[in-house]
């Protein structure tokens, strides 16, 4: 069982970092689409997402809890490793992915400038000029994220949700051992 434990980590990681991923792109592609009648689909698909993100680290995490033999049992620890470990390679595609769609297909500064003209109308008609043009103005005067910072952002994201949906998964794919399951000697 520990010969497939890091290859079936990375394969249902990359599931998972596709996922991620797709809505990452999704997100922005929306965002940037200056059609405030679509951010509300984007807190639908974040939902979504969210609850595909549980299911698949679920669904992967029993997979991985049904290849132990029942005298071993899988422990929460185990279900718990298992999720973190799917979710380094999760982080690193979604970090990967992000890095290139908001550097090298968009391009860094027609991003901030995009995100800027948004949260100046937004602020427009909220009647918040003031802080959010110093908040714009020092968005433009941030340095464009490096590789790796991007990379670390995504990998620390797909970690951070690891981390909770871990404890819940764990939990539901526990289970005991059984030393003498299947001894009909009695």
């Amino acid at each position: 069982m520990e010969k497939t434990f890091w290859s079936d980590a990375a394969r249902y990681g990359a599931y998972v970092g596709l996922l991620l991923a797709a809505s990452s792109v999704l997100e922005t592609g929306v965002l940037f689409s200056g059609k405030i009648g679509l951010y509300a689909i984007i807190m639908i698909e974040w939902l979504a997402v969210a609850v595909l993100h549980f299911y698949l680290l679920l669904r992967f995490t029993r997979r991985r809890s049904a290849l132990a033999a029942a005298a071993d049992g899988f422990s929460f620890g185990e279900g718990y490793g298992y999720v973190l470990s799917m979710s380094l390679p999760a982080g690193l595609l979604l970090g990967v992915v992000n890095y290139i769609f908001l550097h090298l297909v968009l391009g860094y500064g027609n991003y901030v400038d995009k995100i800027g003209d948004i949260f100046a109308r937004l602020a427009g008609k909220s009647g918040m000029t003031g802080p959010v043009e110093a908040l714009v103005e020092q968005l433009r005067n941030t340095p464009e994220p490096s590789l790796f910072s991007t990379i670390l952002g995504g990998i620390w994201s797909s970690v951070f949700f690891g981390l909770f949906f871990g404890l819940i998964v764990a939990g539901m794919t526990a289970r005991a051992p059984q030393p003498f399951a299947g001894n009909d000697n009695e």
